[in-house]
């Protein structure tokens, strides 16, 4: 034996005829691959930490790294698996229970995700992430009233987090509770004052409320900072509230020419050109009103399930 080991010693040194011994430990592939994957270098990081699994079968952190280079490269349903066993192996560990959580998200289960985050949550009561993401799980499941201590928890946590703030107002607004729906998204934009979704957000807020100066305001400050056809659109039936059929023509054809399948702009363009119509003089109504019918049935083209847009156009077109 020890004429084999002094032989591959000189293998080793440049002699060829024996192989290297894998000398490596467990712990030596782990540290390996976790600098990989910090260079980037991810298949190179899931190789190794494969190997340092295939030495410890037992060694939870190494399935935790592994399941980030799965989760980066978007192979959800393996980092999911390497995620589930460091949580047998390691149950009290936070990163593999939130983790987990993470990518049951990605893979849109919900039920899953809510209980992986649970045990986040038991471990850290007070991580504002894990409270929030739980939070959205729960609402994800249709189910955000059972969702909404666990935001207000993330918020306590993370008072100066604009994202924080505006997904607690996203929550109110789906639970119903306008008010304090309103309050959370101005208080992100408080923090930082350039998020045009929370605007829109604010907007359609403001709007549910019947306050329409106010969702002009906020919404007008979303197309500056971000022009978009939902934005346009949502502006669009903020002005026709308002009576300003000339703005709301305008801000519905400018979502229409960021995307001409926006069957909400193409509906709001119909309803606006016919209230000119029942405004204008006999000169105008006939040609307006069969503007706005030719507008309902573009939308229709695109979504024949709308039956009052189909009423409206059967109220409005002569029968032959």
């Amino acid at each position: 034996m020890k004429n084999f080991a002094k032989w591959c010693l000189l293998a080793a040194m440049g002699l060829s005829g024996c192989a290297m011994l894998d000398t490596q430990s467990s712990l030596d592939l782990y540290l390996k691959g976790e600098l990989e994957k910090e260079r980037g270098r991810l298949p190179v990081a899931l190789e190794t930490l494969t190997k340092a699994i295939d030495k410890n079968p037992k060694m939870g952190l190494a399935y935790i790294s592994r399941g980030e280079v799965y989760k980066q490269q978007g192979n959800y349903e393996q980092a999911a698996l390497d995620y589930e066993k460091a949580t047998k192996l390691e149950p009290y560990n936070f990163t593999a229970n939130f983790e987990l959580g993470v990518v049951y998200q990605y893979l849109k289960k919900f039920a899953e995700a809510v209980t992986a985050y649970q045990k986040a949550v038991e471990i850290r009561p007070l991580d504002p992430d894990a409270n929030m993401n739980l939070a959205l799980s729960y609402t994800q499941l249709g189910e955000p009233l059972r969702g909404l201590p666990y935001a207000q928890r993330a918020v306590q946590g993370n008072e100066n987090s604009p994202t924080t703030h505006a997904n607690l107002g996203i929550l109110y607004a789906q639970i119903g509770y306008h008010s304090a729906a309103i309050d959370s998204l101005k208080r992100a934009i408080e923090l930082n004052s350039r998020q045009p979704e929370v605007y829109v957000n604010l907007g359609q807020e403001y709007y549910a409320a019947g306050s329409f100066e106010q969702a002009r305001n906020v919404l007008e400050t979303a197309r500056n900072l971000a022009p978009s056809s939902l934005v346009s659109e949502r502006l669009g039936a903020t002005y026709y509230r308002l009576k300003q059929f000339d703005k709301a023509t305008e801000s519905f054809q400018d979502a229409l020419r960021l995307d001409p399948k926006n069957i909400l702009a193409l509906n709001g363009l119909g309803a606006t050109v016919m209230s000119q119509a029942l405004l204008a003089g006999d000169g105008n109504s006939v040609v307006l009103a069969k503007e706005a019918i030719g507008y309902w049935n573009q939308s229709l083209q695109l979504n024949a399930g709308q039956p009052v847009i189909e009423q409206l156009v059967n109220k409005y077109t002569p029968k032959q």
